[in-house]
């Protein structure tokens, strides 16, 4: 039997969040406003939650939903007129970009390098031959044309100098899908930390399509717990780990976000570079814990293509970072510093 499991509207709040939060035992905040204040928009093509306590009202959500607009309009490859657009359409010439922009493609060119190109944003020719959205019938990419996308995946095709971006292969193109997430949630919980003070804000989650990011504490001081979802459990409440934190995000990649099943294989959405199929290493899923939500981002992909040994030793080296494996066989690997239930 051949089927999809993608981010169809209806189950986005299963499918696309891999980590589900638990508000329980939050307690009353001492603030005039100590209910929590929380929407919803759709926005680099996920689900958007942002819930804050102490305001009076959401306009500081609403701020941030323009900022994801904004960031949109940069971001997104198949957005007309947007930075990545123009440089993918640039056939080699310098496109200027920018400031975030130019930063969020520098980070990327950091973790290619860090993952030894296992995480390479020119992933995009490879992404464009499958289709994981379900609105078609499961088929695989034709192996010629395959063959000729991975001849333009590389990440050092891309030359930045300040704001100037340059692809050195105009057949290159990039996709910062696998990134852009968790520096965006990082942006706007910098906003929120710069202009919420004055409003009451106590503390909050943003929640980009499964990208958590806490900020401060919840109202009674103490911190958030956040669940990881067990990889294809048949709901969003059966978890394989729950975690206690203030102040951090956590972000996971796994199989079960997007797939479809062909004559009895899986092909899951995490693309190797190097093959241009999906990863098989053996893992279902990644979570990675860290201050930096942008950094979650970037390693939960990097971590998965690189593999449990590779992927735990690279988190290893990495200071205020942990990360939890789950394998395909439900067995769970955690980082020396990753938290015990």
């Amino acid at each position: 039997m051949n089927t999809y499991r993608t981010s169809v509207f209806a189950e986005l709040s299963i499918i696309l969040l891999p980590v589900l939060l638990l508000f329980t035992g939050c307690g009353r905040s001492p603030s005039r406003h100590p209910d929590p204040i929380s929407d919803t928009g759709f926005y680099l093509d996920t689900v958007v939650t942002i819930t804050l306590y102490g305001v009076a009202d959401d306009s500081l959500i609403q701020d941030c939903f323009s900022l994801m607009a904004d960031y949109e309009a940069l971001l997104s490859r198949t957005r007309p007129g947007s930075d990545v657009w123009k440089i993918n359409h640039s056939q080699g010439e310098p496109v200027q970009v920018s400031p975030d922009t130019a930063d969020l493609i520098r980070r990327s060119l950091y973790y290619s390098g860090l993952s030894d190109g296992a995480f390479d944003v020119t992933i995009a020719p490879v992404t464009d031959l499958w289709d994981f959205t379900g609105e078609g019938q499961p088929s695989l990419p034709d192996p010629a044309q395959l063959s000729e996308a991975l001849a333009h995946v590389d990440y050092r095709n891309i030359l930045l100098e300040d704001t100037s971006v340059t692809l050195s292969d105009p057949q290159s193109a990039i996709d910062l899908g696998g990134i852009a997430k968790g520096y965006i949630a990082d942006r706007l919980k910098e906003f929120l930390l710069t202009n919420g003070r004055e409003s009451g804000l106590i503390g909050g989650i943003i929640d980009l399509g499964g990208n958590i990011l806490t900020v401060g504490s919840k109202p009674d001081g103490s911190s958030w717990r956040i669940g990881v979802r067990r990889p294809f459990a048949q709901t969003a409440a059966e978890l394989a780990a729950t975690v206690t934190c203030s102040d951090l995000s956590l972000v996971t990649s796994g199989t079960y976000e997007r797939y479809f099943e062909l004559d009895g294989t899986l092909y899951h959405h995490i693309l190797d570079p190097q093959t241009g199929y999906p990863a098989d290493t053996d893992l279902s899923s990644v979570s990675i814990l860290a201050s930096s939500s942008m950094d979650c981002d970037a390693l939960s992909t990097s971590c998965f293509l690189l593999g449990l040994d590779q992927g735990m030793a690279l988190i290893e080296t990495l200071a205020d970072t942990e990360a939890l494996f789950i394998t395909e066989n439900g067995e769970l690997y955690r980082s020396s510093g990753f938290p015990q239930e």
